[in-house]
């Protein structure tokens, strides 16, 4: 569409009623497709939700379908608080919408101390309700949210965000511009270029075979959450924007990334993967507060979002099963299994924009390997390097990376010691004024297995018995927030 027919598009749109703004797309079935942003069927979406995406940025903070009462619901502006933006929009005075507000707002799981399960079935909650209400808004049923499929194999569409999400002059699609997101993220490049590692791979996190975390090992909802999900929001957005969960919402693509995570959970369970169940879950049973398209409050438990079919949608592609290859990486611990902590560090890792140093010394009574980590009485386990208490008093806006080297020698940060990379998205006091500030970070922490790179050691006859060091730097330099790693742990499970 040129941009004189966009402007002549626009301006006949401002005469028409909501439900005649575009033509009618055919076909409507009762089970809704959402689709690759970067389709057809997903470019004329992408129409239909600047038009949805305009029409609730101009309606009043009070209304529980404009785009504000969105944001605020997974959280509220981190330039204030949630009680003083209650007393801003509604005043003093009690109303049947302020009431649903203090329900609704700040209710974003799972990134200020809650059980960290709830992340994907509440995003898929908030995502379903979302495109409930563009459809309402915009006028049109057929309405699904696509999503941008920054995994793809495609070099084109790879961490490239899609340029409807880049036109701050266009009379469409402006409306889904946000200035404030990375120069990468807004010049159409690969956000993950200047990183040292693939970081959109996802072959280990979908090769998880349990949902939940057993002991040191991530399941497959916190390894999502940690892994894609964490590292695209701070590389799309910076502190004031998709980097900070204050701000995420307020983006656009925001919904565009949670549908795909939220496709990342479907093919996982496409792919011969259980969720877990109620009789074995108790927190399934936890219910949450949203807004429908009509404006009404519904509220519902978890449990009744573990299916994507069960709520009339489905996806035009899935990700398949990954590689054997991953599958043998992704080493999956049975439920009960018992990790065991052989080397812990003495002090936490103070991050900045150098290259940080922390030895990780043994903690069993007597060495069980020239390698630290390794086991010749117990081969059958697995190392894992554990990070925990990751916290910053402000966004860094960068990835981490960390490598594994011997406890002598020279700082190796290269692909044959590299265990993996973490951010602090997730790491920041956000308090949902439900519990104390010390309690508002949860369990954030991250799972790398590290076999591979001692196994290598063993093999060099590399001796490193009692000792190990972990090197952590940034890719790029770190915008402040004194981000630290309190805890580093080698564990065997």
């Amino acid at each position: 569409m040129t941009s004189c027919s966009r402007r002549a598009f626009v301006k006949a749109l401002a005469t028409l009623p909501a439900a005649f703004a575009l033509p009618r797309l055919a076909g409507a079935n009762t089970t809704h497709v959402r689709y690759d942003c970067a389709s057809a069927e997903g470019q004329r979406m992408l129409e239909i939700y600047a038009i949805a995406v305009r029409r609730m940025e101009a309606m009043g903070p009070d209304n529980p379908l404009s785009w504000m009462w969105q944001w605020y619901t997974h959280f509220v502006n981190g330039t204030t608080t949630k009680a003083d933006e209650l007393t801003r929009v509604f005043a003093t005075a009690d109303s049947p919408y302020r009431s649903l507000a203090e329900e609704t707002w700040n209710t974003c799981q799972s990134h200020a101390g809650q059980n960290s399960n709830h992340f994907l079935p509440w995003h898929r909650m908030f995502v379903y309700y979302f495109e409930r209400i563009v459809r309402q808004v915009s006028g049109y049923p057929e309405f699904t949210l696509p999503y941008w499929d920054y995994t793809s194999s495609d070099p084109a569409k790879r961490g490239v965000v899609p340029p409807q999400f880049r036109m701050p002059d266009d009379p469409v699609f402006d409306c889904l511009y946000r200035a404030n997101r990375t120069t990468l993220a807004n010049s159409g490049q690969p956000i993950h270029m200047n990183q040292p590692t693939d970081v959109m791979d996802i072959g280990e996190a979908m090769a998880k075979t349990h949902y939940s975390t057993v002991e040191g090992v991530m399941g497959f909802c916190r390894a999502i959450d940690s892994g894609i999900h964490g590292r695209i929001h701070v590389l799309v957005g910076t502190s004031q924007n998709m980097g900070a969960v204050p701000y995420a919402a307020n983006d656009p693509l925001f919904w565009l990334h949670h549908a795909n995570i939220d496709r990342m959970w479907a093919s996982w369970n496409k792919n011969g993967n259980p969720n877990p169940s109620p009789t074995s879950a108790p927190w399934l049973e936890n219910r949450f507060t949203m807004v429908d398209a009509d404006g009404s409050r519904v509220n519902r438990p978890l449990k009744s979002f573990m299916s994507a079919l069960s709520l009339g949608y489905t996806y035009d592609t899935f990700i398949p099963r990954p590689a054997t290859t991953t599958m043998a990486m992704a080493a999956p611990a049975s439920p009960g299994t018992r990790a065991e902590r052989v080397g812990r560090a003495r002090r936490a890792a103070e991050l900045g924009a150098a290259v940080s140093v922390v030895v990780v010394e043994r903690s069993t009574p007597e060495p069980r390997s020239p390698v630290l980590g390794l086991d010749d009485r117990d081969p059958g386990k697995r190392a894992y390097l554990v990070l925990r208490n990751l916290h910053t008093w402000s966004q860094p806006e960068v990835l981490f990376h960390v490598w594994v080297a011997p406890a002598d020698g020279p700082t190796r940060m290269d692909a044959a010691h590299y265990a993996g990379n973490i951010h602090f998205f997730d790491a920041q006091f956000h308090d949902h004024g439900q519990q104390p500030l010390d309690l508002a970070l949860g369990d954030n922490f991250y799972s790398f297995d590290v076999t591979p790179i001692l196994e290598r050691f063993r093999r060099q006859r590399i001796t490193t018995p009692n000792a190990l060091r972990v090197i952590i730097a940034p890719a790029g330099r770190p915008s402040g927030g004194e981000p630290m790693v309190g805890t580093i742990e080698l564990i065997r499970q």
